[in-house]
């Protein structure tokens, strides 16, 4: 039987998965969690919304930039023990889910190293998260019946890519712009048609999100430009539904100068479409999209 846990001089971990950035998608649990903790280690892709919602926590940036800086995860595991170590109650904020894609297996291995209690709390994955609110369904009656999902970072190669595309029905990559030529080619060696819809929805879930619809054989012209994509998610054999884009303000930004994001108003707009966001989030476009800043005038009392 191992030794009881001294709480008095023990922290605790929690790997919380923040979900793909908008805060509407954050669980009970991570809430609760954020609001218990003595200092939350985040991701570069959890909005400021999310963090506010720690207000005593020391908060400290332990993410990485796609094609940038970032922080080694040997690094981020040291620190988990470390603040774990000196009694303090840790998250560790995790954009999507910990262990989709997270390496959240690669923390918990370390801590139970070390002796420092954890437990994990899901996040709502960037699968359903960004495709859901973009109007990809990945499955539907009548369409088809399931999925693939792979990522093209790390040691994916060509032949692995090649077999993904065997799989039947729509097939989502995860960190794969990077690779669109291989992607592409890799999947019209595999009998894909060329002219197959292939849909890339870059920063999901945040003010500057972009959805881009083209084929197969267009992809990597689409995005050439790498470093503008990301993070993305391409889902082949998936078009954007046509209830989404058809509604009035599907594209558009609309910047709410001195109005909670979370009002009824800011749920309508969200309902016609709109990207709703604070001044400050309201960053350059991205070069290839047509949207434009929706100003949006304060509600009259």
């Amino acid at each position: 039987m191992s030794e009881p846990v001294n709480v008095e001089t023990t922290g605790i971990v929690t790997l919380v998965g923040a979900g793909p950035g908008d805060p509407d998608l954050l669980t009970v649990g991570a809430a609760r969690a954020l609001g218990r903790a003595d200092v939350v280690l985040y991701d570069n892709l959890v909005c400021p919304e999310i963090l506010e919602l720690a207000p005593r926590a020391e908060k400290i940036n332990v993410g990485k930039l796609p094609f940038g800086e970032f922080t080694a995860q040997r690094a981020i595991n040291a620190l988990l023990v470390r603040e774990g170590s000196l009694g303090r109650n840790v998250v560790r904020l995790k954009g999507g889910d910990p262990f989709l894609f997270g390496r959240g297996t690669e923390e918990v291995e370390a801590l139970h190293r070390a002796g420092i209690p954890f437990r994990v709390i899901p996040g709502v994955s960037s699968l359903n998260g960004v495709l859901g609110a973009a109007g990809l369904a990945v499955t539907s009656r009548g369409r088809n019946h399931g999925f693939a999902v792979f990522s093209g970072a790390g040691q994916t190669g060509n032949d692995e890519i090649r077999r993904w595309a065997g799989s039947p029905g729509p097939v989502v990559v995860f960190m794969g712009v990077h690779r669109a030529a291989d992607i592409a080619r890799e999947f019209i060696a595999a009998g894909r048609s060329p002219h197959e819809p292939v849909t890339v929805v870059a920063r999901g879930g945040s003010p500057r999100e972009v959805i881009a619809q083209t084929t197969l054989a267009a992809l990597p012209e689409l995005v050439a430009e790498a470093g503008d994509w990301t993070p993305a998610i391409i889902a082949v054999g998936i078009a954007r539904e046509h209830a989404f884009a058809a509604r009035n303000l599907d594209g558009r930004v609309a910047v709410l100068d001195g109005q909670p994001l979370d009002s009824p108003f800011a749920d309508l707009l969200r309902a016609l479409g709109a990207r709703v966001a604070r001044p400050a989030q309201s960053a350059v476009p991205h070069p290839l999209s047509r949207e434009a800043p929706l100003p949006v005038e304060k509600e009259q009392p």
